[in-house]
């Protein structure tokens, strides 16, 4: 039997099953069984975003080795599996029992997921009260519910946490995931890193490497990693540094001292930057000049963290967001 592994081949035209085997050695047993198999369409990558890039419509995935790119690490294909719902064997795993994962596999109700590059947002202004929180917090709910792929939201603040305040006064703190007694929260999909004040400044002085290592383990683990920053706290600066990926978001609301305040900003962070006016409640508000997008005020949309707060600046992030499937 002769196959050829291009991008995919196919079993019967009129194929109902999808499988997708990922690996750089596929198994000639795998394929001699998949062969016998009517209605089946199987496709090949890879590359672990060849996997992610093509998961849609698939009802069974068979891993083997696979080549890992920067953009879509190991840990980031694993928890868009997860996510996905679609069975997963390796290919020993399959040879094993073959009608097993084949009829777990015509079972399946796959969820969408989507391939998307790796980004890191920090959502920034000196002054509070501007809504960077809600923002982050709607941004990073959003992404995960319509791609499937991993987030993260890291808080820098150096009072009390907002979203201890927000979600849970029990969830984990940054200090105790950076030293290994907890594992950070899952909130909406969503892995939460709350830090306030009162911690940092000593982590940060008795082992910054320690704390490196936490965040480039974050960035590695998902796809979009969501800074509600202030540009005073110790790891800003660590945070803010020029790189692949990262979209600098300054938010201002329409008071005077926080438009003062971002306009200042604006010009002292790299680029890619944007400036957003969220809650504005006027026309006057709304012809703030240099604006790359404005939101307005709606409390609904901020109790309920509603996708049309979240989606304009996604398009910001990733251009094309607007027309994908909510």
């Amino acid at each position: 039997m002769k196959l050829s592994f291009r991008n995919s081949f196919k079993l019967n035209r009129n194929a109902t099953l999808n499988v997708l085997i990922g690996t750089l050695q596929p198994d000639r047993d795998v394929l001699e069984t998949l062969s016998q198999n009517g209605n089946l369409m199987v496709r090949e990558a890879f590359t672990t975003r060849g996997v992610l890039q093509d998961l849609t419509g698939v009802q069974l995935v068979i891993l083997g080795d696979l080549i890992s790119l920067p953009d879509v690490s190991n840990e980031v294909l694993q928890s868009a599996l997860d996510r996905s719902g679609v069975p997963v064997v390796s290919q020993e795993g399959f040879l094993a029992d073959p009608s097993e994962w084949l009829g777990r596999a015509r079972l399946t109700s796959a969820k969408q997921v989507s391939f998307l590059p790796a980004r890191q947002v920090n959502l920034v202004n000196w002054s509070g009260g501007v809504g960077k929180t809600t923002l982050a917090m709607a941004i990073c709910k959003r992404f995960v519910q319509n791609t499937g792929l991993p987030a993260a939201l890291l808080e820098l603040s150096m009072g009390g946490s907002a979203l201890h305040a927000r979600v849970s006064p029990d969830l984990p703190e940054f200090f105790a995931i950076a030293t290994h007694k907890e594992t950070p929260a899952l909130w909406n999909g969503v892995s939460l890193y709350p830090m306030d004040g009162r911690t940092i400044d000593v982590l940060w002085s008795e082992d910054p490497q320690g704390v490196r290592n936490l965040l480039a383990e974050i960035q590695r683990k998902h796809t979009l990693f969501v800074v509600d920053c202030f540009p005073g706290h110790p790891l800003f600066a660590e945070l803010s540094k020029p790189k692949p990926g990262l979209v600098n978001v300054v938010v201002t609301s329409p008071r005077d001292d926080a438009i003062l305040q971002a306009r200042r900003l604006i010009n002292e962070i790299p680029e890619p930057r944007h400036l957003v006016m969220n809650m504005a409640k006027s026309v006057a508000d709304r012809a703030e000049g240099g604006m790359s997008i404005v939101l307005p005020y709606n409390e609904t949309w901020a109790q309920s963290l509603a996708p049309r707060l979240a989606d304009p600046i996604l398009e910001l992030v990733y251009s094309g967001w607007k027309r994908r499937k909510s």
